[in-house]
């Protein structure tokens, strides 16, 4: 029974296009902060945080995800503008999180500081990775 639940785990994740993440996923050497390939130096983070993400957050990222991805294909290609509209809605639901990982980044510009999405995830597996990296980060900063 065990086997066919995470299988079905498994299934769900490729529907979702997930790829869960793990401590494998993030490298901390004494400059960076590596996320699956991605390199962040330490000296430009500001801050770090971890945030619950509510679903205001969520509906607020699929209304900029919906409209965007409707406006653009509205301007250029009006006949398909509706079809857009449904898919990109279906997309952005698909892409609802839980937990994110961010960081703020100094500004080496009249930009000013700016707060960074490093990871967003679901699983409270993910949740309890995401709190071992922000507390070995932390004194680093």
């Amino acid at each position: 029974m065990v086997k066919a639940k995470s299988e079905g785990k498994r299934w769900i994740d490729v529907v979702l296009f997930r790829h869960v993440y793990s401590d494998a996923d993030f490298d901390i050497t004494s400059r960076d902060l590596v996320v699956r390939g991605d390199s962040y130096k330490l000296s430009k983070i500001k801050q770090l945080q971890i945030r619950k993400l509510s679903v205001k957050d969520n509906l607020v990222r699929l209304a900029s995800i919906v409209f965007a991805l409707s406006a653009a294909t509205w301007a250029f290609v009006p006949q398909f503008g509706f079809l857009a509209l449904i898919a990109s809605s279906f997309i952005a639901l698909l892409s609802f999180k839980k937990y994110e990982l961010r960081a703020e980044f100094r500004g080496c510009d009249e930009t000013g500081d700016q707060w960074v999405s490093l990871v967003r995830c679901c699983t409270k597996n993910e949740y309890s990775t995401l709190k071992e990296i922000y507390s070995s980060v932390q004194p680093k900063l």
